[in-house]
């Protein structure tokens, strides 16, 4: 048994994607207005919000008591492991890329390699400034230094001197390449999405399941030298 209503994790997707686009709007509105700190946090929420949609996508073939309806239910509350999440963006681009009335036109496929290409950098450009150890998981510190005052090694900090103005761009920026490239994949295809996903649901057995999820974790495994086993 499935373990979500096929329509309610759809429309917690589209939800979480019109969050996403909204969050990142409300930073750029910040940005020019130079309160950079707040821009900062309201621009990991975008990413938190990407990372919930990729959370829901995987709960639509979950069965209840799976691992991975677990680690949903894990995941879906905490901020950690949505900006987590994200580590898999490029994989989740090609993913919905697949379902993409676009897919054979050699300019989609372009401009989509252009976009990962540009993720790639913007995210090296926050290595650069925070080490190469950062993950997205590091912007959840973040995110609270930029909307509550708080206390460091240097004293006392309000939010409005929280964050570095270069560290804020870099992190707007990657914010903005994550979010405009959603909304170029989605805003043509995201009924084309919900209606892949309630074929693949009625033609899905626990044959094809376990092939899918098996052929997932050797990818993974392969790009990042991680498992998604338990």
């Amino acid at each position: 048994m499935f373990s979500h209503d096929l329509n309610i994790c759809l429309d917690a997707f589209e939800k979480s994607y019109e969050s996403a686009l909204a969050n990142y709007a409300a930073a750029a509105a910040l940005a020019d207005l130079k309160h950079l700190s707040q821009a900062t946090s309201l621009s990991i929420l975008s990413l938190e919000e990407v990372g919930k949609m990729m959370l829901i996508d995987g709960l639509l073939f979950a069965r209840i008591g799976d691992e991975c309806y677990k680690n949903y239910k894990q995941g879906y509350l905490k901020h950690r492991m949505k900006l987590n999440a994200v580590e898999l963006y490029p994989l989740f681009l090609h993913y919905l890329s697949t379902i993409d009335p676009r897919r054979d036109e050699a300019r989609f496929n372009q401009t989509l390699r252009i976009a990962i290409d540009d993720l790639k950098k913007k995210r090296q450009n926050i290595c650069e400034i925070l080490g190469n150890n950062f993950t997205f998981s590091d912007l959840d510190a973040l995110k609270q230094k930029g909307f509550y005052s708080h206390e460091d090694d240097s004293g006392l900090k309000s939010n409005v001197e929280a964050i570095d103005h270069n560290l804020a761009k870099a992190v707007l920026a990657l914010s903005w390449r994550v979010t405009d490239t959603l909304k170029f994949m989605l805003n043509c295809s995201l009924e084309k999405y919900r209606e892949s996903f309630q074929e693949l649901r009625e033609k899905n057995d626990e044959f094809t399941l376990a092939r899918i999820r098996n052929e997932a974790n050797k990818l993974v495994q392969n790009i990042f030298n991680v498992s998604m086993d338990p």
